[in-house]
């Protein structure tokens, strides 16, 4: 009981835990998404190849209906949008956005990017996650970058050691050659360190997927495992997309 009560203990005095709304930037897209879907629908039914600007407003209402509600879905797959985003949890990113395999991502590696400040996803207050339930919430985000931090410490000496033994390191060793090593022994501390910090975790990334994911996406965000965050971060893409091609 001793240790599991160390491993509940406060954090340390004044730590916060920072917290922002998610920031979507849309990169990247189609000119015409959707005309070009209508192209290519009607290029099934045509002897030659259909452009996106020779689609009408008759046909972007009759075919797109029919296409969509048929089932006929690959059309909506060749328009791609490409977006970065910002303050997003791991949860949700693991759950959510990583949960199929139709996308692509680039995002932050927690191995090789040092996470000095408590950065983490803070669900709004409600019925079920009131002032005590937050605070406790941040109390043990707080708590676990703490031990990130001391982890983090502790390791380098062991690290460092063992790369001073792997690339014989010794009194005539170049100083460029122990910068380097040190600069590595911190990298293997923080890649082993970061198993402790919380999958609230803000992390940044680029990410691309087609325009039948995202409405995928977006019929199904309520149905996560973080659905206030993911109806918050699926709305802005959505909307952005509808911003360029309404």
């Amino acid at each position: 009981m001793a240790t599991q009560s160390r491993m509940f203990d406060s954090s340390r005095p004044g730590e916060l835990v920072e917290s922002a709304p998610p920031r979507v930037t849309l990169r990247n897209a189609f000119a015409h998404p959707f005309d070009s879907a209508i192209a290519a629908a009607r290029t099934c039914y045509a002897p030659r190849l259909i452009t996106p600007e020779e689609i009408t407003d008759r046909q972007r209402l009759n075919i797109g209906a029919a296409t969509f509600y048929s089932g006929h879905h690959t059309v909506y797959q060749h328009a791609h949008f490409e977006f970065g985003l910002e303050n997003v949890s791991r949860q949700f990113v693991w759950s959510f956005l990583h949960a199929h395999p139709f996308y692509n991502s680039e995002q932050q590696s927690q191995r090789y990017v040092r996470l000095d400040h408590a950065q983490a996803y803070v669900p709004p207050v409600s019925l079920f996650f009131d002032e005590k339930s937050k605070e406790i919430y941040e109390r043990a985000i707080a708590r676990a970058w703490n031990y990130y931090r001391e982890l983090s410490a502790l390791l380098v000496g062991d690290a460092r050691n063992i790369l001073n033994d792997i690339w014989h390191v010794s009194p005539m060793s170049h100083p460029k050659r122990l910068q380097k090593i040190e600069r590595s022994a911190e990298k293997r501390a923080i890649e082993i360190a970061r198993y402790v910090l919380p999958i609230a975790a803000f992390t940044t990334m680029v990410h691309t997927l087609s325009g039948i994911v995202l409405h995928r996406l977006w019929r199904m965000c309520s149905a996560s495992d973080t659905p206030s965050e993911a109806r918050a971060i699926i709305g802005e893409m959505v909307a952005q997309v509808k911003t360029l091609d309404a």
